[in-house]
């Protein structure tokens, strides 16, 4: 079975509403925050679960945005904070082994995703 359904799967299990995109993403709600599952089919052994558009970044917030981004970056494991378009995303990227217990690693990324996004919110305070 391929990544991007073991991930719908897992995700209508827990009672979620995960839908695919035009890409074959997948897009579903947790508590009240969207998150996105990037469709990495050709390599099965990746994960990229994101978080997007966190916070808004405009010209005059750019410098605060980008040195609250670095500090997320540097204490936080996993996760990865960019800028695209005109807004933060905050994303995780694991390499799993060939039968991932997605019971552990899901709730896991989830609980980062959202850990670095409540640090970003102080850190720019």
């Amino acid at each position: 079975m391929k990544t991007s359904e073991m991930v719908f799967n897992y995700l209508r299990r827990q009672g979620l509403v995960p839908e695919y995109d035009s890409k074959d993403n997948i897009w579903f709600k947790y508590e009240m925050r969207n998150y996105l599952f990037f469709n990495n089919d050709e390599d099965a052994q990746f994960i990229n679960l994101t978080m997007p558009r966190i916070y808004d970044v405009t010209d005059d917030n750019r410098l605060a945005v980008l040195e609250a981004m670095n500090e997320v970056n540097e204490t936080t494991k996993v996760v990865k904070l960019t800028i695209a378009g005109n807004s933060v995303w905050c994303a995780t990227e694991i390499m799993m082994d060939s039968d991932p217990d997605l019971d552990d690693l899901i709730p896991r990324l989830l609980k980062i995703l959202r850990t670095a996004q409540d640090k970003f919110y102080k850190v720019i305070e």
